[in-house]
Parts: C-alpha cells; structure tokens; sequence
C-alpha cells in the first residue's frame, strides 16, 4: 500500500512540473523571443531578375526596362543587370 501513495506523489510531482516548466516557457522564454522578432511584412513580392531573390516591393530598388518596372535587392542586382542588358543590346 505504501508503493502506491509513493507513486501518486510522483505522479503529482510530475505533473505539477510539467505545470511550471510550461508555464515558463509560455511566460518567460516565449516573451522574449516574441520581442526580438521583427514584424512580418505583408507587401506584395516580386522577384529580382538579376540574383532571383524576392524582394518586398516597398523596399526595392527599382529600375525601368521600357515599359516594365523591375525590382532589385540591392543597388548591386540593378547595376549588374543593367550592364548585361546594355552589352547585349550592342552586341550585333
């Protein structure tokens, strides 16, 4: 008979630590990690012809080829693309 009272405590002190350590995961870790995280963008993406990356339309950098704006991640991106157009535009 003693087992068992020695098994419900464990049970018990079992669940009550489970109780504790999800309620600090919850409270303490979980709190500080949701304040580091930068808010998620919900803008329309497109993608950069010259590395393939996809860019947030807000925050690209933009160049004209005719009529069509393109988007780029970087100043980099454009000017690369920019140059291989223009040496392919005068290659005969």
């Amino acid at each position: 008979m003693m087992w068992l009272l020695r098994f419900a405590a464990l049970v018990a002190a079992f669940v009550l630590l489970r109780h504790a350590v999800r309620w600090i995961w919850r409270h303490v870790i979980s709190a500080g990690q949701r304040a580091e995280m930068p808010p998620v963008r919900q803008g329309v993406m497109k993608r950069d012809p010259a590395c393939g990356t996809y860019v947030d339309v807000e925050v690209s950098v933009q160049a004209r080829d005719g009529e069509a704006v393109l988007h780029f991640c970087s100043a980099q991106c454009r000017d690369a693309y920019v140059a291989q157009h223009a040496v392919a535009s005068k290659a005969p």
